[in-house]
């Protein structure tokens, strides 16, 4: 009897299982809508960056920030996860607040180019932020 009921167990187990919904998961760029740099970087110190960027649903969260370019200008993309529940609410006008650390590697002024989106034509749109660099 002990046998007959594992097995009925395992089975009951077995079939109340069910795949969860397929997940769809991507990684977008966030249009930046202001920024706030120091008036002037430090050299060899790490400085705060405040991002702030538009969440267009409740879906989306920050996911990293991408900083292209090897010399002394850098362009900085603002990337959100989008992760589909099926429930998300659209928020066009919802800003939220990323920080980017940034080490200064350089004596050279800084020239900053935050994506801030795409015009009707689809060219690329930058908020740039030419910053100096002392040593002290």
């Amino acid at each position: 009897m002990k046998y007959i009921f594992s097995i009925l167990c395992f089975v009951v187990v077995l079939t109340s299982c069910e795949a969860d919904d397929p997940k769809i998961i991507t990684i977008q760029n966030a249009s930046v809508v202001s920024v706030s740099l120091p008036d002037t970087l430090v050299f060899q110190q790490t400085e705060i960056f405040n991002v702030d960027y538009i969440s267009p649903t409740t879906c989306h969260t920050f996911e990293r920030f991408e900083v292209l370019g090897a010399d002394q200008i850098k362009t900085i993309r603002t990337e959100t996860r989008f992760e589909e529940n099926f429930n998300c609410q659209n928020t066009p006008t919802n800003v939220e607040t990323a920080q980017l650390d940034f080490f200064v590697e350089s004596l050279d002024n800084y020239t900053f180019r935050f994506l801030s989106g795409a015009s009707d034509t689809g060219q690329l749109q930058y908020i740039i932020v030419e910053v100096p660099v002392k040593q002290e």
